[in-house]
């Protein structure tokens, strides 16, 4: 479990586990909170804004952030807490995971090296793609961790078999958020696809690629091909839909381009004998487009979603240009988190267990445990209660229910065994 996993649990528990902790409960009991509303407003005009507008009124959204309220201050606190411990581990290392955790940071944390090194550490990668000469080799480059493809391969829980993991393949996610955004017309629709255009010139001319413009055109329509055939998000949404494993020959006749036994050996998955294709005809889409569109396009668009995918980590101007199209005009964010609150972002996903114990030893008492096991315990104590009063229950499908929470493993404040990243 990473440190932010213990959000679940505070957001849960928040009355009870924080006034453990003080001496006053700094946010109390929930109910409803009259002075709240705006009773200026009649409910039957705009019912949100007579319940709400007056906090809505008085709290501002912060502008490095998309909301306001508890939910946001308290992963705030968290931060703060989880800080305290990566300067500590960078300034002082305990031990060899302590010191990853501190030189991450570090490394995170040094702007001026960043700028001084530019695209050094990229260029290898970039290296790679541009050594591609055959679609074979475009594929498989594709599979590679860091590289861009139309298609995603990994793992998930067999849906026939909950006890089981099998291979996953689907769609993949293109450089805007759904096939909307490249699909339907309009205001909105039209300024976000100029700027993202812009976006693709800005980080091509910074990387100092030629002809960044055309190159920008022809991945626009490249995305725009592809998005055509993929899947809306309530269609992916749809577990029935998206439960189609196949063998390893019915794969391969769906989508011969991804050439599928070389492919999932060099992604560890050669003894994989069926293969989950969540959205068959994406899929098979993006296996003709390998093999239709030209290689030296396939190779602009890797290009541009690599610097894309990096440019966080990439001199200032990089990064800005990222913010600028992914967060201010997407999401309506104006102003970037301040470099050390990314950081704590980042070492979550890279090495999140490996702070989450050092979090757990300063921050996570066994009263606080104790207390938290208190309150699941009564929760499914009275889980227990309604299932055997529930009227509509019949007595086998009441025994099943009570079999089932029965089984209930509760997961709360941290894993007994941690990751070990040494």
């Amino acid at each position: 479990m990473r440190y932010a996993s213990l959000l679940v649990l505070t957001f849960a528990s928040v009355p009870a586990l924080l006034a453990a902790q003080t001496s006053t409960p700094r946010y109390q009991p929930w109910g409803l909170e009259l002075q709240n509303m705006d009773k200026s407003v009649k409910p039957g005009d705009d019912f949100y804004a007579y319940a709400e507008g007056t906090w809505l009124r008085d709290h501002a959204i912060p502008a490095d952030k998309i909301g306001a309220g508890y939910n946001y201050d308290l992963p705030d606190e968290i931060e703060g807490q989880v800080r305290r411990i990566v300067e500590n581990a960078a300034a002082h290392p305990q031990d060899a995971t302590a010191r990853k955790v501190g030189d991450f940071y570090a490394a995170w944390m040094d702007a001026p090296g960043i700028e001084q090194r530019g695209l050094a550490p990229v260029k290898p990668w970039l290296a790679r793609i541009d050594a591609v000469t055959t679609r074979p080799q475009l594929v498989q480059l594709m599979m590679r961790p860091g590289f861009a493809s139309p298609v995603n391969i990994g793992i998930s829980t067999d849906a026939d078999d909950p006890t089981r993991y099998m291979a996953d393949a689907g769609q993949a996610r293109l450089g805007l958020p759904t096939r909307d955004y490249y699909l339907l017309s309009g205001d909105k629709y039209d300024a976000i696809r100029r700027a993202y255009r812009a976006y693709l010139v800005r980080i091509q001319t910074l990387a100092g690629i030629t002809g960044a413009e055309a190159k920008a055109d022809r991945i626009i329509a490249l995305e725009t091909r592809l998005s055509q055939d993929q899947w809306t998000p309530e269609q992916r949404r749809d577990p029935v839909k998206t439960h189609n494993p196949m063998t390893r020959a019915a794969l391969t006749t769906l989508a011969p381009e991804f050439d599928w036994t070389p492919t999932l050996a060099s992604m560890g998955l050669g003894n994989a004998e069926r293969v989950n294709v969540s959205e068959p005809s994406a899929v098979a889409a993006a296996s003709k487009r390998i093999g239709d569109v030209p290689l030296s396009t396939w190779k602009e668009w890797m290009t541009a979603r690599f610097l894309s995918n990096a440019a966080p980590f990439l001199p200032a101007a990089f990064d800005q240009a990222n913010f600028d199209f992914y967060s201010k005009t997407l999401r309506g964010v104006p102003e970037q988190r301040a470099r050390w609150k990314r950081g704590m972002g980042l070492i979550d996903n890279a090495l999140g267990e490996a702070v989450g114990a050092i979090y757990v030893r300063e921050y996570w008492s066994p009263t606080t445990q104790a207390k938290a096991d208190e309150l699941v315990g009564d929760m499914q104590a009275a889980y227990k209660d309604k299932i055997e009063a529930a009227t509509w229950m019949d007595d086998a499908t009441r025994r099943a229910a009570l079999a089932k929470l029965a089984t209930f493993d509760p997961r709360v404040g941290h894993p007994k065994k941690w990751i070990d990243y040494s």
